[in-house]
């Protein structure tokens, strides 16, 4: 039987994620963990996403929930923590994969450091067009948010991460203003305002899928000057400058 009250909720927000979202369900299944609970959101797929995604419905870990219409994955995030019965809120993208220890590791250590409101594991980073043909070399994403400057690089990768509940609803969650939005980093500089966020320079216990279309002109100045505006936003908050 489930338990009523899991350590950690994995979110799985999903949108025509039919090619892949079955091998990223396994790979959180298969986790040598035993208090979490799978929270499965299909964000209005047109595909037959929702087809595999009830194909779990009977196993006690997972839960499955239905937008009826696509709300974006800022608000389909937020939906999903509001959902969560766990303390600890862990990030698995409907192409990604978790990787073995991902779950006893980040959880231990937040169990261990109750100061530490944020931790980040070693991913592995590949590229994918729309037909899955890999772009270029993968590459290991991962570094101590210490050694570099938040306002100038995002250094927390979301796929494989573990975050306190409570700390991530303080920060108010995801942006769900902007489709072409970076909604995880504006999160994180609200974040890192409010709580302390640790890497894990070990293993790698994730593996992150970044699938990426071809973005017209106007596209790619709507997402640049989102991320801008985020930054300057954060400078207002910690610096009191406004720009």
């Amino acid at each position: 039987m489930p338990k009523l009250n899991p350590k950690v909720t994995v979110t799985m927000p999903a949108y025509n994620a039919s090619k892949y979202i079955n091998e990223a369900i396994k790979s959180v299944l298969t986790q040598d963990y035993n208090s979490f609970e799978l929270l499965i959101l299909d964000d209005g797929s047109t595909d037959n996403t929702w087809d595999i995604i009830r194909q779990y419905r009977k196993d006690p870990r997972v839960r499955i929930y239905r937008n009826k219409k696509n709300s974006g994955g800022g608000a389909a995030r937020n939906k999903t923590i509001r959902l969560a019965r766990g303390k600890y809120i862990s990030f698995c993208d409907a192409d990604d994969l978790m990787l073995p220890g991902n779950l006893k590791t980040l959880s231990k250590f937040l169990d261990n450091h109750q100061e530490i409101g944020m931790v980040y594991p070693r991913a592995l980073v590949i590229k994918t067009d729309i037909n899955n043909k890999m772009l270029g070399s993968p590459y290991l994403r991962g570094q101590n948010p210490d050694k570099d400057w938040d306002l100038l690089k995002n250094t927390i990768g979301q796929g494989g991460a573990m975050v306190r509940k409570c700390i991530i609803i303080k920060a108010g969650g995801y942006d769900e203003t902007s489709y072409y939005s970076p909604v995880d980093y504006g999160l994180w500089l609200r974040l890192a305002e409010i709580a302390s966020i640790k890497y894990i320079d070990s293993n790698v216990y994730h593996i992150i899928n970044i699938r990426t279309k071809r973005l017209e002109s106007e596209d790619k100045r709507l997402y640049n000057a989102y991320k801008l505006h985020k930054i300057s936003q954060a400078i207002e908050r910690r610096y009191g400058f406004k720009l």
